[in-house]
């Protein structure tokens, strides 16, 4: 399958594009902190059966919902419909660190999908789509040294025109999201944000929260400010990691005293379930 360029995955509304290419699209797109966009349709069907249970037994409180690291948000598109059909109705919002972009023209032929920062994400060579990160053949073939020198060159300039406004704002989101009541903001876990506070009664964390993107004492940073944006006791708190075609998580309840019980286990269960066991409420007379 011949890979999408950014300036026809954002063309004008009306270009069918197939699903399978949209995903193949995004999956493509590194971002500067190293992370793919990685997707794909069901991805997390299988967790979903296996908390289906718990969720039909507390689908009349499941009214606001949040999805951390929800990529393009094809998934949080599926589990809306997932809360849906369980008898729940939420408003759901998605967040991923990278949502905005920038199609920037850097000269004739030659177009790039940069973010805010001017990092590139894909170049469009006559009309041709080129990755813009270094993958581990390219020190082989030294294939590496036109990429790496490429974005050396160009991050610069691209960085100028998106602040002169010389480019076309993007949004790295899926086309299913036009029209459905979910909202996609960019987000970052690690700062507490004021406007989710004792917000949600749902909070997923897929393939986010791991000790493989974080250090232990970020992960308890992001676990509290998960804790803040729940709404109370009965919350559920959702982190699952996919490793290949098998996911291992933990669905969790958070009590009374502010501390988080198991409630489920998908597999392994999650690697960071001792942190979010361990999880202490911080009082108000604790802040500084």
């Amino acid at each position: 399958m011949v890979m999408l360029t950014a300036r026809r995955y954002f063309a004008a509304e009306g270009i069918e594009i197939d699903p399978e290419a949209e995903c193949v699209f995004f999956s493509n797109l590194k971002m500067r902190n190293g992370t793919f966009k990685l997707t794909r349709p069901s991805r997390f069907a299988a967790v979903e059966e296996r908390i289906a249970p718990i969720i039909r037994e507390k689908a009349d409180r499941i009214r606001d919902v949040l999805d951390i690291g929800a990529s393009s948000g094809l998934t949080t598109i599926e589990l809306a419909d997932f809360l849906q059909a369980a008898g729940a109705a939420p408003r759901v919002i998605g967040t991923d660190l990278f949502v905005k972009a920038h199609l920037v023209e850097v000269a004739s032929g030659l177009h790039v999908l940069a973010d805010e920062e001017g990092w590139p994400l894909q170049y469009e060579i006559a009309g041709r789509p080129l990755r813009a990160w270094v993958r581990r053949l390219d020190y082989f073939t030294l294939a590496f040294v036109p990429l790496l020198l490429g974005r050396s060159a160009l991050r610069g300039r691209l960085r100028r025109r998106i602040g002169e406004g010389r480019s076309l704002p993007v949004r790295m989101e899926c086309r299913a999201l036009a029209g459905r009541k979910i909202r996609l903001v960019e987000n970052d876990i690690l700062v507490p944000t004021a406007e989710f506070a004792g917000r949600f009664d749902l909070v997923r964390a897929a393939n986010i929260l791991n000790l493989g993107y974080f250090p232990g004492e970020r992960i308890r940073a992001a676990i509290a400010n998960i804790a803040s944006y729940c709404c109370g006791p009965g919350s559920l708190l959702l982190v699952v990691r996919s490793q290949g075609a098998q996911h291992h998580g933990t669905f969790f309840e958070l009590l009374e005293g502010g501390t988080f019980a198991v409630r489920a286990r998908i597999g392994k269960g999650s690697e960071i379930e001792p942190f979010i066991l361990e999880h202490e409420p911080v009082c108000a007379g604790d802040r500084p």
